[in-house]
Order: structure tokens, then C-alpha cells, then sequence
């Protein structure tokens, strides 16, 4: 089986998935017109287009349709609903699977009729539409205007990667909580910094933490936030790190929290590493975090932009280990279950073998 992957080389969606399938055995060529490289394995052949952003989804079409012809892979994928998709489509290349990552199906829609009917159109005319999500799914069925087929293919975690290590806690510190999020005002860190004041208010005395890991054009405006609740000092601004690193600094948490504010979090992938790693989770009630996340058995559900609930439920889990330890060891038999990656490669394997 051979697919050509249309998409950027800058995506973690990309690479990963590109990566997994050549490993079990499909020859995989991805098509990018970004520059920035990624780790994509030697078994991946990756060819750029010639034509850049933003031009490049229009002007690359006859490059792409001439390589294709030549190369003829038993169907085309593209990841991201908007220009990757348009410029599949527009290749005419069939079958044609298309991938809706999040932001493309919740926000591109939003900015005008034009972003609107591209969208609707470069998914209708798919022949095998992805969702990483039920609740995604249901929007992209709104959105086109169309009850579609949608496949469900969860962007799960490497369970062996991402596994608990008591070794890595900083024990200078009785109480560490974290998030690994970008600090874009969708993924609602400065509601997770006003929680934290709240909580450190109420216990001045508690040797806690919070680490903030991940970069964003927000990151000034959260350091004077911070600053001015007066717990910058208890604040660890850890910048953007490889997703290698990810389970070492996750392995240093004692609660995770993901406070995204807008439904466009589809699925919740840092949700679902950190319960991997038998972490107690507290989401925000929105977008696909309350579909990883049961409450009370796996993590614990909060309303969106509520800063003193959310306090509340650090509070909760600080003073009740036994049933923090609960919730992470069954959010690891879940995501056992059902994240795994493993799993969500033989799903997409499987939908390959269908077409």
C-alpha cells in the first residue's frame, strides 16, 4: 500500500502519523510546502513544493497533480480541513481522505463565508472524512450541513512512553501542579494562573508549585498576571520543549490541568499523556476534554472560566491523596483502553484497507 500525506511538516499530526504506517509496512511520501523539519523516520520520503505560504495552497496544484500522476499511490491524505485539503482537492486525485484536526472545523469557518464554503467544500468532497473526536465530529456534520459518515481516530499516546516515574518528583516541593498547553488565550492558562493564586492564598504556608510548560505570544501578559496575583515567584515559565520531553516533565506533576476555554480543543491529547502517566486531571467542561475525561472516575470536570471552582478541586485533590492516586490509576486503565496509540494506528490502518 502506498498514500501520499498531504500536510505540513511542522504538524505532530503529520509525523506521527507518517511515521506509524511506514513502520507497519505502508510506504508513506508526505507533500509539504513548509520548511521547518521534523523527525520523520528514513523509511518516510518527504517532498517539498516548490511554492510557500500563503500562495502556496493555489500555485502548487499543477506541481502536486504532475507528481501524483507519476507516483500513483493508492489514494491521497490530507491533514487540515482548510489549505492542505483545498490543495488535495483540487488535484482531483481520488480517493481522497481528509483529516479535521480542530481549529480548522471550530475557528476557519468563523472568519468568513469564504474560509466557510472552502472548508464545507474540500470535506464534501472527501471520500473518507477523520475526526479525532465524537464531539468534532458532530461539529464538521454542522458545519457541512451533511449527517456524513465520520470515522473516529483518536490521536492517542504511546503508552510506553508516557507511563508513571516516581523517581522524577522534585521533593523540595509538597505540591506541584502543571499544564504543558501553547499560552494562546484559547487554552485559558491565565484561568489556571487566577486558580492558583485563589489556591495559594487559602495554603501561604505550602511549599507548591506551578509549572507552565509550552510558548505562545501570550507569555508577557501571563508573567505580569502572575505578578500581579503576587505568585510569580511560585511560577516555572519552561518555554516550548520537544515532545520527548513531554513525560519528564509531566512525571514531575502532582495535578495536570487543562483550562482551554473554546470548544476548538477537540480532543485533548495533553489530557489524555498526562492520565498516561496516572496523573489526577482537572478540564474545563468544553470541546472534546469532557469526552476523554470522566468525571469523578478519571479526572475531575470543571465549568469554563471559573477560577474559584477550580480552586476548589486543587484543594480537594491536595487534600485527599487517596483519591488523586484513584483517579490516575484509573485514567491510566482508560487511556489503556482506548488512547493508546497502537490502537489509533490499527483504526486508521483499517480504514486505509477499506477504501
Amino acid at each position: 500500500m502506498h498514500i501520499a500525506i498531504i500536510g505540513s511538516r511542522a504538524s505532530i499530526h503529520v509525523v506521527r502519523w507518517a511515521n506509524s504506517l511506514s513502520k507497519i509496512g505502508i510506504n508513506v511520501t508526505v507533500f509539504t510546502m513548509h520548511e521547518k523539519e521534523e523527525s520523520f523516520v528514513n523509511q518516510v520520503n518527504v517532498i517539498s513544493l516548490p511554492f510557500k505560504n500563503p500562495y502556496g495552497y493555489i500555485l502548487n496544484i499543477p506541481v502536486l497533480y504532475k507528481k501524483l500522476k507519476k507516483l500513483e499511490p493508492d489514494f491521497i491524505h490530507s491533514f487540515y480541513a482548510f489549505g492542505h485539503s483545498f490543495l488535495a482537492r483540487m488535484t482531483g486525485y481520488k480517493p481522497h481522505v481528509v483529516s479535521v484536526l480542530g481549529s480548522d472545523i471550530y475557528d476557519d469557518p468563523n472568519k468568513n463565508f469564504i474560509y466557510k464554503w472552502v472548508v464545507k467544500k474540500n470535506i464534501l468532497s472527501a471520500d473518507t472524512i477523520c475526526s479525532t473526536s465524537n464531539v468534532m465530529a458532530e461539529k464538521i456534520k454542522e458545519v457541512i450541513g451533511e449527517d456524513r459518515e465520520i470515522q473516529i481516530t483518536p490521536f492517542g499516546v504511546d503508552i510506553e512512553k508516557f507511563v508513571k516515574k516516581t523517581d522524577l518528583k522534585d521533593h523540595d516541593f509538597e505540591l506541584t501542579i502543571g499544564t504543558v498547553k501553547k499560552l494562546e488565550d484559547k487554552y485559558g492558562v491565565d484561568v489556571l494562573i487566577r486558580s492558583f493564586a485563589l489556591f495559594v492564598g487559602k495554603f501561604p504556608d505550602l511549599k507548591t508549585r506551578l509549572v507552565i510548560v509550552g510558548e505562545g505570544s501570550k507569555r508577557e501578559e501571563l508573567i505580569t498576571l502572575s505578578k500581579k496575583l503576587n505568585v510569580f515567584e511560585k511560577c516555572e515559565f519552561v518555554g516550548s520543549v520537544k515532545h520527548d520531553e513531554v513525560p519528564c516533565w509531566l512525571n514531575k506533576f502532582d495535578i495536570f490541568l487543562a483550562l482551554s476555554r473554546l470548544d476548538s480543543e477537540s480532543f485533548g491529547v495533553s489530557v489524555i499523556e498526562a492520565m498516561a502517566c496516572e496523573l489526577p486531571v482537572i478540564v474545563s467542561n468544553v470541546g472534546g476534554l469532557k469526552e476523554v475525561t470522566q468525571n469523578g472516575e478519571t479526572g475531575l470536570i470543571v465549568p469554563n472560566e471559573d477560577p474559584v471552582e477550580v480552586s476548589k478541586k486543587i484543594e480537594y485533590l491536595y487534600q485527599n491523596p487517596k483519591q488523586a492516586s484513584e483517579l490516575g490509576k484509573n485514567a491510566r486503565s482508560v487511556v489503556f483502553l482506548k488512547y493508546s496509540w497502537k490502537e489509533s494506528v490499527e483504526i486508521m490502518n483499517n480504514i486505509y484497507k477499506s477504501l
